[in-house]
């Protein structure tokens, strides 16, 4: 759906469901899709580094304030609204998406930044369950309607950290910093690094009008990939620990260079050797990544994410049958010049860098492939780098409430 028609959706069901308040300001908020090109999981989990995009797809929030110290928020595509008082703001399983508007205002409102109620629309034509970000989506475009409806807005890096708190401590469970980053931070026609130590956008040019980036999801998501998730991470703790004693007085694995890493892994156990290779040589990919950018190696770039990925699957053991079929058929494909998983693996989607010209061909062509192969359509989505989450400027004005 075309962006201005998803706003003018949520506009006037802003205005039927509330009416407004014309003495009030109404704001509204777009926030885009996160692809990630390299890096992700993995790498924030040792600090490290990711290259990432803010994508086509959206979530648009319209907010108004209120006075009586209530939050009302309406799903455009569920039709249901939550009402809930401040003063019991909590995780309902009952409210289900819901949940991350209420945790944004949760946390926003303990940073001294008091709401006082708060009224809200939320739509947005973002698939669910693809690995696009939605649920950082729709936190982010609430903390920015908070921002914009308070008088003391939080920065973005303060915004992206409050976004992670969502769902870590008000719905305990994993989340991640990269994707709200992505989401603020995205800039159109660029790539940005994520820096899991510093939170400061490094911005890389994309050639828009030339190379696309399509997101194939393989309808896949294996019942042990949080299990097995869990298990990388722990075994990081123990790779640091092994890894000190060849490379002394280093903080995280993000700090291991590869010049003094190549020393000490011919004295590794083998294992330990293949995960730690992954995070090592995937941090530096980042970094030569940004390097053969700005020199317009678009062929470089799709090599990277295709070593990214082999090294997903060979180093780290982290895809599955489907989506090691799914990878062999887009590179096939000439106008695919490079193709990486996305996510943590055990199924998700794939990420590929493609010919501008040919995207859409190339989509038919690997949906047919698949489905022959897997009996699965593979959903396809074709994303440019976009701008990142920002309020509208066309925000409604008091004379059209009134």
């Amino acid at each position: 759906m075309a962006i201005e028609d998803l706003i003018k959706k949520v506009h006037s069901t802003f205005l039927h469901q509330y009416g407004g308040d014309p003495g009030k300001k109404v704001t509204f908020v777009r926030a885009p899709s996160r692809i990630t090109l390299l890096g992700g999981e993995y790498t924030e989990a040792v600090d490290g580094f990711s290259l990432l995009a803010a994508g086509n797809h959206n979530i648009v929030v319209g907010a108004q304030r209120r006075g009586d110290k209530m939050a009302f928020i309406h799903s455009l595509k569920y039709d249901e609204k939550i009402k809930v008082a401040l003063s019991t703001l909590k995780f309902d399983r009952a409210d289900g998406w819901a949940n991350f508007s209420k945790g944004v205002i949760y946390f926003y409102e303990r940073t001294g930044r008091k709401m006082e109620g708060i009224q809200m629309v939320v739509g947005g034509d973002m698939p669910e369950g693809v690995g696009l970000g939605i649920s950082a989506a729709i936190s982010m475009a609430t903390g920015i309607a908070c921002n914009s409806l308070g008088d003391n807005p939080l920065d973005g890096a303060t915004l992206v950290k409050l976004c992670h708190r969502v769902e870590s401590q008000f719905f305990n469970i994993r989340g991640d910093y990269f994707s709200p980053f992505a989401i603020y931070f995205g800039k159109k026609d660029n790539l940005v690094v994520f820096d899991a130590r510093t939170f400061k956008p490094d911005y890389v040019s994309f050639d828009s009008k030339n190379y696309k980036l399509v997101v194939i999801d393989s309808g896949v998501r294996k019942k042990e990939r949080e299990e097995e998730f869990q298990k990388r991470l722990e075994l990081f703790g123990q790779l640091l620990k092994e890894i000190r004693k060849f490379v002394p007085r280093i903080i995280s694995l993000r700090d291991v260079d590869v010049e003094a890493y190549e020393t000490a892994r011919k004295n590794m156990d083998i294992i330990l050797r293949k995960r730690l290779d992954h995070i090592v040589y995937e941090n530096a990919r980042v970094k030569k990544a940004k390097e053969i950018l700005a020199k317009g190696d678009y062929a470089g770039l799709g090599e990277i994410m295709s070593e990214s990925h082999d090294s997903l699957a060979d180093k780290l053991k982290v895809t599955c049958q489907e989506v090691d079929i799914l990878t062999k058929i887009v590179r096939k494909y000439p106008a695919c010049l490079g193709s990486r998983m996305a996510g943590i693996g055990w199924g998700g989607s794939v990420v590929c860098l493609v010919k501008a010209e040919e995207a859409e061909t190339f989509v038919k062509q690997v949906q047919g492939d698949y489905k022959q192969q897997v009996n699965i359509f593979a959903q396809a989505y074709i994303n440019e780098p976009q701008d990142g989450a920002r309020e509208v400027e066309s925000a409604v004005s008091a004379a059209v409430l009134g």
